[in-house]
């Protein structure tokens, strides 16, 4: 496989979706396979961009599981360590049409013990695009180093470095999460806050205190996630709004992840982030209507018509 222009560095999961049962009471689940990180590379790759993911995974079903997922979906696994000792992280999703409902089961897992010492800094060196996220940086120490070493690699190489916030309270503490994030910006060209984010760490919705706090380092971007109302973008230049497309949510996971991949795909084909958002907002639209994070994100074909 060739050298991907987009990799992401994170920890890609099996997810346990409920497809039937009330909470609290017996529940039927289908295994999928997921994680913020490979979310974005599925959503990259089905636009057509070449990706590889930097990760561990267990020598388990599981980590089987997800190297045979990314091998169907031409996402590069070179850069995958197997783990002997650590197993492979699951996640369990309660569907929702408007939030999050994430119980995880990672503890100790392969990829939190991932660090700097494993990176394949050439692998990072040779992209157009890392990609990194605050779940990343939060599911361990060691972990939390080799993304600040992967951005910084990226940084010398002059590979762009893309930040999904991603701030999961279940993961740190709020406090963590502030000084960690505050401390990256700098290293970031394009942030992606979304507004139920900025209103934990800032105590604020307003997009414009949003926009201001993320862009205070001069990043390429910041696009603001807003859900259902669509993205704001902001460069050097100018803001713009992108609407999102209606459609009949069924389960929001990954939807913010699925735009951010497909916003890096086809800002590397366009050149223009601002067109590369408004293509991107019908990707995470479409992946809201079905079950899972990666199950409904759809390739370029199926959203072409959609965004003329």
């Amino acid at each position: 496989m060739k050298q991907p222009d987009i990799v992401a560095l994170g920890e890609p999961l099996v997810e346990m979706v409920r497809t039937s049962g009330e909470p609290g009471g017996p529940a039927t689940y289908s295994s999928d396979v997921g994680g913020d990180a490979l979310n974005a590379l599925v959503a990259a790759a089905r636009q057509g961009a070449s990706t590889g993911l930097i990760s561990s995974v267990g020598n388990d079903p599981f980590g089987s599981q997800i190297l045979a997922f990314c091998r169907n979906e031409a996402i590069s696994t070179e850069a995958v360590m197997i783990a002997d000792r650590h197993p492979t992280g699951l996640c369990f999703i309660h569907p929702d049409p408007k939030d999050r409902h994430f119980f995880y089961a990672r503890q100790g897992s392969a990829a939190s013990h991932f660090g700097p010492e494993n990176l394949p800094e050439q692998t990072i060196a040779k992209a157009k695009v890392l990609h990194v996220t605050g779940v990343s940086q939060a599911i361990s120490q060691c972990m939390r180093e080799a993304v600040r070493r992967a951005a910084e690699v990226a940084k010398s190489h002059h590979t762009l470095v893309s930040y999904d916030l991603n701030i999961r309270p279940k993961l740190w503490s709020l406090e963590d999460a502030k000084a960690c994030v505050d401390g990256f910006l700098p290293l970031a060209d394009i942030v992606l806050p979304s507004d139920d984010e900025a209103q934990r760490l800032l105590g604020t919705c307003d997009p414009e205190a949003i926009l201001t706090f993320f862009g205070r380092f001069n990043p390429l971007a910041v696009i603001l996630k807003r859900g259902a109302e669509g993205v704001i973008v902001r460069t050097s230049d100018e803001d713009i709004t992108v609407r999102a497309p209606s459609v009949d949510a069924i389960d929001s996971s990954g939807a913010g992840d699925s735009f951010a991949g497909a916003c890096l795909a086809y800002f590397l084909e366009t050149g223009s982030i601002t067109e590369a958002a408004r293509l991107a907002v019908h990707v995470a639209a479409a992946t809201v209507t079905g079950h899972g994070a990666t199950g409904a994100i759809p390739t370029r074909e199926m959203i072409e018509p959609l965004q003329r």
